[in-house]
């Protein structure tokens, strides 16, 4: 009967191997019955979600920017709104004249005959009405001009205003698009933890400065709306506003 040979085994490799065997076990997923997807185990109830921060919209907007930004709109004609404000303006009239009332008392004495040939005292009162028409003076030529040109002044003023004003918050406003996709962005960055939450509120800073710029621009257009209405008569001031809320309503968001 032959030997049995007993094989040297050390008993510090045995234990590594089996400390690797039990680790791998444990890391192997565990499988449905079916052998198709790993089972997960269902979140407890009553757990808290994560605090994700919102958008200062409160909307989810695109985190891709417009493939083709929007192109800038074109600037209004400022000489034609110019013009339309001046010609709304009742036409000046060249006649100029001043009537004015003037009374004047006058006691005169004189002795008169009457038909019979007696001769009495009488006394006299006069009122007159006087109308003045300067045919031409230099002075008043000059301050018809100067308050002319102050009106025109004017007008080019608040004609500039409303275009600069327009075209302003058209810009500002396609910077915003590009500011909320940022936001946007780097709201989704926070969610998968690889960027910090301050990141998030500084791009909400700059989307609400650039919402409270627009709406202050806003109030300067209504300024310059109303100025340029201020110098029409009201019954032709309506033809103009029309013209602006045109203005007003091809521009984006009116």
């Amino acid at each position: 009967m032959a030997g049995v040979r007993r094989a040297n085994i050390d008993p510090r490799a045995a234990l590594v191997a089996a400390c690797l065997a039990g680790v791998t076990l444990l890391a192997w997923p565990a499988a449905d019955p079916a052998g198709t997807q790993p089972v997960t185990a269902p979140p407890a109830e009553g757990a808290e979600k994560p605090f994700v921060l919102p958008t200062y919209s409160g909307d989810s907007p695109s985190l891709h920017a417009p493939e083709k930004p929007p192109t800038p709109r074109a600037a209004p004609d400022a000489r034609d709104l110019y013009e339309r404000a001046l010609a709304c303006w009742p036409v000046r009239s060249l006649f100029r004249g001043e009537v004015t009332l003037e009374g004047r008392l006058r006691n005169e004495r004189g002795l008169y005959l009457d038909d019979s040939g007696v001769s009495s005292g009488t006394s006299r009162a006069s009122a007159a009405l006087v109308a003045r028409l300067p045919l031409y003076c230099a002075i008043e030529l000059d301050r018809e001009r100067e308050r002319e040109w102050s009106r025109r002044v004017r007008v080019a003023e608040s004609a500039g205003q409303f275009v600069s004003v327009l075209a302003e918050r058209d810009k500002l406003r396609r910077q915003l698009d590009l500011l909320r996709a940022l936001e946007r962005r780097s709201q989704e960055r926070v969610k998968a933890g690889v960027a910090e939450t301050t990141e998030q509120v500084a791009f909400m800073e700059k989307v609400a400065g650039a919402e409270g710029e627009i709406v202050r621009l806003s109030g300067l257009l209504q300024k310059a709306r109303i100025e340029l209405l201020g110098n029409c008569h009201e019954h032709q001031a309506d033809g103009l506003d029309a013209h602006i809320k045109q203005l007003l309503a091809s521009a984006r968001g009116g």
